[in-house]
This record gives C-alpha cells, sequence and structure tokens, in this order.
C-alpha cells in the first residue's frame, strides 16, 4: 500500500503531546473545544536591537485542522490556557488542510 498526503493523518500534529484545548465562544459554530497547537510568537519589528525605531510585541497562532474549524469567524472568541482571545485572522497553510488562526488577546 503506497502512502499519499490524502491519507495523512493530521491528528498526529493537532491533537498529539503539544496540542492544546481551546474553548470556543461562536455564536456561527457548533463547536465547543477545537485541538490545535498554540503558538505565542515575539515579534520584533522594523529591524531589530540596534534600531532605535523598533517595535515589540507578541503574535498569537492557534493552528488547526481546516476542516474542524471551517464554520469559525472573525470576531469569535476562543479561550486557551485560561485567557480570552478573538479572532483577527484565518490563514490556510500549505495545501489548505491545516489553518493558523491569528489571535488578539481579549481583555475586555
Amino acid at each position: 500500500m503506497s502512502w499519499h498526503m490524502d491519507d495523512e493523518d493530521l491528528g498526529i500534529f493537532t491533537n498529539g503531546e503539544f496540542s492544546t484545548i481551546a474553548i470556543v465562544n461562536s455564536a456561527t459554530s457548533s463547536l465547543s473545544e477545537l485541538s490545535g497547537i498554540f503558538d505565542e510568537n515575539y515579534q520584533d519589528m522594523f529591524g531589530g536591537f540596534d534600531n532605535p525605531q523598533t517595535a515589540e510585541g507578541r503574535k498569537f497562532c492557534f493552528q488547526v485542522q481546516t476542516e474542524l474549524a471551517a464554520d469559525l469567524r472573525h470576531g469569535d472568541r476562543l479561550t486557551i490556557k485560561s485567557k480570552n482571545y478573538l479572532i483577527t485572522s484565518m490563514q490556510p497553510k500549505h495545501d489548505g488542510k491545516l489553518t493558523h488562526i491569528i489571535l488578539k488577546q481579549d481583555l475586555s
């Protein structure tokens, strides 16, 4: 039996030991939970430490299987590790089977 990309089990990536559960609060989705990979990346814009005009911040990203998050929309809320986030962007990756959900921390 040959292996094809269509046969790939993405749950290995999004439901494995590095995954996190998000609680979904959405008017458009029937999901109550979603499993994925949560990243809180440091960002430095405009060139780094030697540039006095630099801006620093964090980028929150939740990578999920596209088919599981298809009915999520901008403005929907996710609770991850006891913190609340708003979905600001959804960016399909490569072949479209995985999606990066870009988040903004919801401090309200």
